[in-house]
């Protein structure tokens, strides 16, 4: 019974390391990576995209140990392991992209409104946890209309009205 006893203090001594070395905001659901940053770069028109567009985004991270999020990382890097989760205008919606690479292209789906959205790059801890650690882009959604018969195309950045 006394071994039973210290096995199971040594368990949670053991998970009471792992743990300090991360910080959890329990009403947000997020966890902490410390000091990690994220940041992205493109070379796209992002006040003009279209939906089904591929952009482009080049992603920096510091502080992250990036790992496939099927993967399991190292010993050494559990705290600090993480990949990204790229969402369109709401990280309470699916990603439209799960990664860890850092050179990437996102598509636009193509039921994307026309008008002002927002992409969002959010760090996920290795066991898909989110992070607080993000950035957001706005963007502006341009919706082209072919109109068969006639052969014209128009662009608009307004509703389209059904007719």
């Amino acid at each position: 019974m006394k071994m039973h006893q210290l096995m199971s203090c040594g368990s949670v001594a053991l998970l009471g390391l792992v743990v300090a070395s991360c910080t959890a905001n329990i009403h947000d659901n997020t966890v902490t990576i410390p000091n990690a940053t994220v940041n992205f770069k493109t070379d796209a028109d992002l006040n003009n995209v279209v939906p089904e567009q591929t952009i482009p985004l080049a992603l920096t991270v510091q502080n992250v140990y990036l790992v496939d999020p099927a993967a399991t990382p190292p010993a050494a890097h559990v705290a600090d392991a993480g990949h990204f989760q790229i969402y369109l205008d709401d990280v309470n919606t699916p990603p439209i992209l799960v990664t860890a690479d850092v050179n990437v292209t996102v598509k636009i789906p193509a039921p994307t409104p026309a008008g002002k959205h927002k992409l969002i790059c959010r760090v996920h801890h290795h066991d898909g946890t989110p992070t607080e650690t993000k950035v957001e882009v706005d963007i502006t959604v341009k919706v082209t209309v072919g109109t068969p018969d006639a052969g014209v195309t128009t662009t608009s950045d307004a509703a389209i009205l059904a007719g």
